[in-house]
């Protein structure tokens, strides 16, 4: 199938055609983006996940399935940074991240073979971070802030999310404990055991006002930390859950468990039953 349009290295075409609008990035003509708008009855949840060093399509395949079981929820994933716009989030009931503060995987092009990569594009600029906190301040959209969200290189957002965030150190073992049993996320899972990921850490900025849902405990350097936590941001709420490098940590039962409790409760709703928890 040819293209349409032409791609040059040098040259870059600035018209704005009928079939064709969009901005320039590093010699590509980029088609124009519509955010899809919230039908009625659904509840929509948007999700960046995965990039460089997190396997985007695997974690998405996963966190789909946790919520495959209601028809309503309609789950879009975000890939690329410039497609994460104000516009997507503002009818959103639910944020969920898990992206540091770097580039996207690759840079996207449509050339359907390339021999070299345009510079990507960085996620979490000043726009995406201010819409996200407007977002859930003024207008109650939850937000699960999910591993490595924390080391988002905006002070704003680790601020927003009420912790100082410390640099994971070797891909360990993690053992998951001290699971908060007076708070609906976290009340009647016992302890699990995670058998690979990074160990993230946090330190507290507002601990009054936040209440921690439970720890971590790396296996080998035995290092302990807060790794799960939610507080109020204005008239919404932000659920913070570090575990989840790699795909199967989103396969756990308990984190299954866990994530799709921390969704309804971000987003403010009575937790129904996780459809395919296991007998604790």
């Amino acid at each position: 199938m040819s293209l349409p349009f032409k791609l040059a290295r040098r040259k870059i075409f600035k018209t704005v055609t009928a079939s064709l609008a969009g901005a320039v990035s590093e010699g590509n003509v980029i088609p124009a983006f519509s955010a899809p708008k919230k039908q009625d009855g659904e509840t929509k949840i948007v999700c960046v996940m995965g990039d460089y060093w997190h396997p985007a399509i695997a974690q998405e395949t996963h966190v789909r399935q946790i919520f495959s079981s209601n028809k309503s929820y309609k789950v879009y994933f975000v890939l690329a940074s410039r497609y994460l716009t104000p516009e997507l989030l503002s009818d959103a009931d639910l944020f969920i991240s898990a992206r540091y503060g770097g580039s996207d995987s690759i840079g996207w092009t449509p050339d359907p073979v390339v021999v070299e990569r345009p510079r990507p594009d960085r996620i979490w600029t000043d726009e995406q971070a201010d819409a996200l906190i407007d977002n859930v301040t003024n207008r109650g959209m939850g937000w699960i802030a999910a591993h490595c969200t924390l080391a988002n290189s905006r002070e704003k957002l680790q601020k927003f999310m009420g912790m100082i965030p410390l640099l994971h150190q070797e891909i360990q073992p993690l053992g998951i404990d001290e699971l908060n049993q007076d708070h609906p996320i976290t009340k009647g899972i016992p302890p699990f055991f995670i058998n690979l990921d990074e160990q993230f850490a946090i330190e507290l900025t507002e601990p009054d006002t936040t209440t921690v849902l439970f720890k971590s405990t790396a296996l080998h350097d035995k290092r302990i930390t807060v790794a799960g936590w939610t507080l109020r941001r204005g008239k919404g709420v932000v659920v913070g859950l570090l575990p989840g490098h790699y795909q199967w940590n989103y396969r756990v039962p308990e984190y299954q468990d866990i994530f799709w409790r921390g969704a309804h409760y971000a987003m403010q709703r009575t937790i129904p039953p996780y459809p395919n928890a296991k007998s604790y």
